[in-house]
């Protein structure tokens, strides 16, 4: 593999938030990134202006293409970038988030060596400060899982996938596939089928995704971070029926080509698929929307008798975590292992956490 072809491009869009953007510049300066950061910054000029500060002063020891999108959206900030990347892969960065530079080289060099998986990613961990801003302590740290995909035909991976739903955008992708699979946004006027959900189908038709065995993204919780809205007020927003159908149209078009069968079959498997995403957000937003106290009461009680037995069994924990769930049920907790100075994982976590500490 040539090794312009281990480059990927990070794409990242963002508005008024020059303090985390600049938290994630100066990471990537200092653990020496080798990729392209495309950036497009959608910022008043005094946000605008403290960001180009910040890259005058890293001078050019990153890759860093700017660009001043006054008055786009994040979809046309995004279609807009992905035309401009000359890397053959490319992923998304939320400017509160982090890629691992050299997670992001295996991705591609997987890719190049298996033309049938159109994602590959790694492990990821979500954490959440104690207080808010892009800097301090680590309150929450906890997985944010990313399953893998390798079923044949394209149509049964796409009621896995949306049976699972998860962010492809954030996994490494082929440009040109982006490019085209975001080519629909203006066709789009809700935010979720054009810049998430659409793009994410297109991904798992064009081929299977891959996590490989390493630490890749690292994601900044807030409150409701981004949140799309809860799925009963999605579908009663005005824009929401043209987009479905618009959405619905493309995808069973694409999954007919793919996979060589009718429009009426790709239909029916659509259908299907998307009832089932309908299906799992609702049945898991209910308690945020409704919550019961007294199931609150009995969580806040389980988790004090949970922190009196780690207490009184110190060792029981780190024997579940370290042996019994890697060995016996195969499942790795991330957010355990990340924190632990003699795992595999924790090298790369390590720089992250540096970050987080307010620069003098």
């Amino acid at each position: 593999m040539e090794k312009d072809a281990k480059r990927v491009a990070i794409v990242i869009t963002t508005r008024n938030r020059s303090d985390f953007l600049i938290r994630l510049l100066n990471y990537y300066h200092l653990n020496n990134c080798p990729h392209t950061i495309y950036i497009g910054d959608a910022s008043t000029k005094d946000h605008q202006e403290q960001t180009l500060d910040a890259i005058r002063k890293i001078g050019g020891k990153v890759n860093i293409v700017y660009n001043d999108f006054t008055g786009y959206t994040p979809s046309q900030s995004t279609y807009e970038l992905l035309t401009q990347v000359k890397e053959k892969y490319a992923c998304f960065n939320g400017d509160d988030d982090y890629q691992i530079s050299d997670s992001l080289t295996k991705c591609a060099e997987f890719l190049e060596s298996n033309p049938d998986y159109a994602t590959a990613t790694g492990y990821a961990v979500n954490f959440r400060l104690k207080q808010d801003g892009p800097y301090g302590d680590i309150e929450v740290l906890k997985d944010y899982p990313r399953p893998e995909l390798h079923n044949e035909p394209a149509s049964k991976r796409v009621l896995d996938f949306l049976d699972k739903y998860f962010v492809t955008n954030i996994s490494v992708s082929r440009t040109d596939r982006m490019r085209k699979n975001w080519s629909h946004h203006e066709k789009m006027p809700d935010l979720a089928f054009g810049s998430e959900i659409l793009p994410g189908i297109l991904s798992i038709i064009d081929g299977k995704a891959k996590t490989l065995d390493c630490l890749s993204i690292v994601r900044q919780m807030h409150n409701r971070q981004y949140a799309l809205s809860f799925i009963l007020d999605w579908i009663a927003h005005p824009d929401w029926s043209k987009s479905y159908l618009e959405f619905f149209r493309i995808t069973s078009e694409e999954l007919s080509l793919k996979d060589g069968i009718e429009v009426s079959e790709a239909v029916a498997v659509v259908k299907k698929g998307f009832w089932l995403y309908l299906q799992r957000g609702l049945i898991r937003e209910y308690p945020e929307a409704f919550p019961d106290p007294t199931k609150r009461g009995r969580k806040i009680w389980k988790s004090k008798l949970r922190r009196k037995l780690t207490k009184a069994l110190p060792f029981a924990k780190t024997i579940y975590r370290r042996f019994w769930l890697p060995k016996v049920r195969k499942i790795i907790q991330m957010h355990y292992e990340v924190s632990r100075k003699d795992s595999k994982y924790y090298k790369d976590f390590q720089p992250v956490l540096d970050s987080l500490k307010p620069r003098s």
